[in-house]
């Protein structure tokens, strides 16, 4: 196919590649989503454990960008050329890791930088919990290549290959994750005369929780002197 001249005709070209994609890759997105979910599982059973901690301190939860928001994000950057969706889109499989504590934010990070299950980018961390956004938001992300076994056929004969795709993963507690959550649901309700009013107010609260966040570390110690009281003396 000719590459498209026009706007139109290059909207026309990514939209029907992107649908293309979908159909054909789709259920292989969901398994490597699956895949990122229990590898960042396994990391965070072991994490818990090793820092006596209710294993529930740490979840994880992974998705697929739909479709919908796929394209949505092309229009955001006016429609780029592109020969595989993740070349313009980085985090089109994406894992949310959400800790109750500040400080198992930063302990997870070391365990996913250490562990050879993933593969970091060079330079894509990205710590805006030590150094928020001007909105107040605050996460750890990262990306990192997963490995994943595809099927590949040639010639009707059909064998298992090591692929990788990019994922981006995030860190955050409780509360940056609810303030996360409540931002996203009324960022679109406030009216552009009151935007300013706004983002100061969302910025307070963002503050507070940080503080909040430091405070509640107390109930971290809580935890683990209740877990190491029932352990059983060394001999």
């Amino acid at each position: 196919m000719a590459k498209p001249q026009t706007r139109e005709e290059r909207i026309d070209f990514l939209t029907e590649r992107s649908v293309r994609f979908f159909n054909i890759y789709g259920d292989e997105l969901e398994s490597i989503s699956q895949i990122l979910k229990i590898r960042l599982g396994g990391l965070a059973s072991a994490y818990t454990a090793e820092n006596k901690l209710p294993r529930e301190a740490v979840v994880v939860h992974s998705r697929v960008k739909s479709l919908t928001s796929f394209l949505r994000k092309l229009e955001k950057l006016d429609w780029p050329l592109f020969g595989h969706p993740t070349e313009v889109i980085m985090d089109f499989i994406g894992a949310r890791v959400i800790c109750w504590f500040v400080d198992d934010c930063y302990g997870m990070l070391d365990y996913i930088q250490a562990t050879k299950q993933f593969l970091i980018k060079p330079r894509s961390l990205e710590d805006y919990i030590r150094d928020p956004k001007p909105t107040g938001y605050r996460a750890i992300h990262l990306l990192a290549d997963v490995s994943y076994d595809r099927v590949k056929t040639h010639r009707k004969r059909r064998t298992i290959v090591e692929d990788r795709m990019i994922c981006e993963i995030q860190i955050r507690t409780k509360l940056q994750n609810a303030w996360s959550e409540f931002t996203h649901e009324v960022h679109n309700k406030v009216p552009t005369e009151f935007q300013a009013d706004y983002d100061t107010a969302i910025a307070d609260i963002a503050s507070n929780l940080a503080i909040e966040d430091r405070s509640a570390l107390a109930v971290r110690v809580i935890l683990q002197r209740q877990v190491k009281k029932k352990e059983p003396d060394d001999f």
